[in-house]
């Protein structure tokens, strides 16, 4: 007969303050039981969904990584200016051309749409 593994509770806000105390670096948030609900909880991670911890959503990067004890959460902190300027130099490089301003307030617009 196997026996129960006991696994503590993930922590999600101290992983979250280590992560942005160290940014664009990972940070083991935990072991899951298995790697469906580390997916999930990664998930959750990426959009700020039910862990307030990771908002706003985007601020955070995670990934899972299978290991004998189960699957591991790691999340990573990401700069949202950071992205954004990012994402902006892609635009103009790709032929679309506006203002950060403009840019920046669409781009929040479209952030905005997927919370709701």
């Amino acid at each position: 007969m196997s026996r129960h593994v006991f696994r503590a509770r993930t922590d999600h806000q101290h992983a979250a303050q280590q992560a942005r105390e160290l940014p664009r670096q990972w940070v083991l948030a935990g072991t899951y039981g298995s790697s469906a609900s580390a997916k999930h909880a990664a998930s959750q991670v990426r959009t700020g969904e039910r862990i307030s911890a990771y908002r706003p959503a985007g601020a955070f990067e995670a990934r899972t990584e299978v290991t004998a004890e189960g699957a591991d959460l790691y999340v990573r902190y990401v700069d949202p200016a950071a992205c954004a300027t990012h994402a902006f130099r892609q635009s103009v490089e790709a032929g679309f051309t506006e203002d950060l301003a403009t840019f920046t307030r669409r781009l929040d617009a479209a952030a905005t749409s997927k919370d709701t």
